[in-house]
């Protein structure tokens, strides 16, 4: 009888352990609509702090920014040339150039070469 309950005793603890690993290897992504928003600025303020190498407070954080539609490819859209905006939904025929946008979404840093700050996961919010 003993033995009876040593098995499922073990087997409850294989699958506990086998559920806590599955969850540490495979979290959950982000979701950056509903996070609350670490910080508002503009296009233009986020790229000063960057060039002036102080923009590590905004990496992999959720933020808003605001700024004017300066350029429209096919995988993104520029705001007044210095913020590269990867929407999650929104399609680009939607948006024009000169538009000025609202954008919640994750900052991924500052690109050296290109001179721009990149936002991804993003969707407008005006």
């Amino acid at each position: 009888m003993a033995r009876k309950y040593l098995l499922i005793f073990i087997a409850i603890a294989i699958v506990a352990l086998a559920i806590v690993g599955y969850k540490t290897l495979y979290p959950e992504s982000r979701n950056i609509l509903k996070e609350e928003a670490a910080h508002q600025i503009t296009a233009l303020s986020l790229f000063e702090h960057f060039s002036e190498e102080k923009g590590a407070q905004f990496i992999d954080q959720a933020i808003i920014t605001t700024g004017r539609v300066t350029e429209i490819d096919q995988q993104s859209i520029f705001l007044d040339h210095k913020v590269q905006i990867n929407l999650l939904d929104t399609p680009h025929s939607a948006i024009q150039i000169e538009d000025y946008l609202t954008i919640k979404g994750r900052c991924i840093g500052y690109d050296d070469l290109l001179e721009i700050v990149k936002i991804d996961q993003a969707t407008i919010t005006n």
